[in-house]
């Protein structure tokens, strides 16, 4: 069965609302008790591990056993919440999904002790947590992004990281490397058939809504049109190699010349740490392009999310230790420190932890430079069908890029429509 229909199972069997844990006093924490089950993909999985001794020093009577359960956690997930059964204490989410999760009235509502933390998170990540005014979910982890690049091939073909300043500056840097190079080097991987990622953090970054606050389809706007102009003109270029994200040639990218920078997430320096360690200090990164000069130089690429099942019976528990790995400064450095999972808890952004120097990054303050101005990404409108539209966008980028970049303006009309009929919503005048 496909996630969607295991979605729209859920949906069918929608009981009452989930009853809030309530915000009473914290008892002695010794005597908080429970056996909790918790579910949790790759580094995620091994950084709640990680902090399951402190959080005893705390809770001593509260065991917790994490589950790495990356293969089909989430549709294994939703099977649970229709069945009412099997599902874990806690489960990570993708913060992208987390929306069409809360609507189903399987989670708990976490609202009365959970309000209190809201100006602790970005509002373009909290905002994702909320149905009808409840929270249903806890930020863990962001992606703020900015531009990885090595700094040999940089050197070597003259390309200065301080100039580029708007992505007009790096299409011009890169077809310099590219000529510089005689093509042996491209400015980034730019495949005609995964470009979604590459695609939602420009339009989050240009605050290029896919809906607007009523739900409906608001694709065909001036600020996407400068996302697909931006996108045609960078192919355009023949800046970009046709390389897959995470595909093998993609990997081995990392250590050869082949490709020179990679716009994406914080998290994605802890992918290059673990697949070409012996590249320590080659690397560095730069702020992410603008728009135009002045512009916004950050976006979001990814996060999670931890949610507790209705059905579970140790939700105080369970809440304790959610309280206590995303809502405490402490566990969330660690987290970032062992594991490179940048904390949304924006309390942790001022720990001089974010101004160390960063040696596999040549000595660079890496950690300063992803932090900065995390509060203006625009927050992106996610309804329930989020996850099937990105679908529909991203078979439609694929084949336009493919074949002959129409006019940007003719495709999101054409977008526009086919996202109204498919998802059965309006279009915003």
């Amino acid at each position: 069965m496909c996630r969607w229909a295991l979605w729209m199972a859920v949906v069918a069997a929608f009981g009452a609302a989930a009853e809030p844990l309530s915000d009473t006093p914290t008892p002695d924490p010794a005597l908080v008790r429970g056996d909790l089950q918790v579910w949790a993909w790759n580094i995620a999985a091994g950084s709640l591990n990680k902090l399951v001794p402190g959080f005893n020093e705390v809770f001593p009577n509260c065991r917790v056993n994490v589950h790495m359960s990356g293969a089909n956690l989430q549709s294994r997930f939703l099977l649970s919440l229709s069945a009412g059964v099997g599902a874990p204490d806690i489960s990570q989410l993708q913060i992208r999904e987390a929306p069409r999760y809360s609507i189903t009235g399987k989670l708990a509502d976490l609202t009365d002790v959970a309000k209190k933390y809201e100006t602790m998170f970005p509002a373009s990540f909290w905002q994702d947590c909320v149905y009808q005014g409840r929270i249903y979910a806890i930020p863990w982890d962001m992606g703020p992004c900015a531009v990885f690049y090595k700094r040999p091939l940089f050197d070597r073909y003259g390309i200065h990281p301080e100039a580029i300043e708007t992505w007009d500056d790096y299409i011009a840097a890169g077809k310099e490397l590219v000529a510089r190079s005689h093509g042996k080097t491209r400015m980034l991987c730019l495949a005609t058939g995964s470009l979604g990622d590459f695609f939602e953090l420009l339009a989050q970054q240009n605050n290029a809504q896919i809906f607007d606050a009523q739900g409906r389809v608001a694709i065909n706007s001036p600020e996407m049109l400068d996302v697909f102009m931006l996108l045609k003109k960078m192919f355009e270029s023949g800046i970009g190699a046709n390389i897959a994200a995470w595909g093998p040639e993609f990997m081995a990218s990392l250590k050869a010349d082949s490709v020179a920078t990679y716009p994406t997430a914080a998290w994605f320096g802890g992918t290059i740490r673990d697949y070409a360690p012996d590249t320590s200090g080659s690397w560095g990164v730069f702020r992410l392009p603008a728009f135009c000069p002045g512009g916004l130089r950050t976006s979001n690429l990814g996060g999670s999310v931890l949610v507790i099942p209705d059905q579970g019976t140790q939700k105080y528990a369970a809440w304790k230790y959610i309280e206590y790995a995303l809502c405490t400064p402490a566990p969330q450095i660690e987290q970032y420190r062992s594991f490179e999972l940048f904390p949304a808890l924006t309390t942790t952004h001022g720990d001089p932890f974010f101004d160390e120097d960063v040696p596999f990054f040549g000595g660079q303050k890496v950690r300063r430079l992803f932090s900065m101005d995390i509060e203006k990404i625009p927050p992106m409108v996610r309804t329930t069908d989020w996850m099937e539209a990105m679908r529909y966008i991203s078979q439609a980028l694929s084949k336009w890029a493919t074949g002959g970049l129409e006019d940007p303006a003719v495709l999101l009309g054409r977008l526009e429509d086919k996202l109204s009929r498919r998802l059965n919503r309006a279009i915003a005048p």
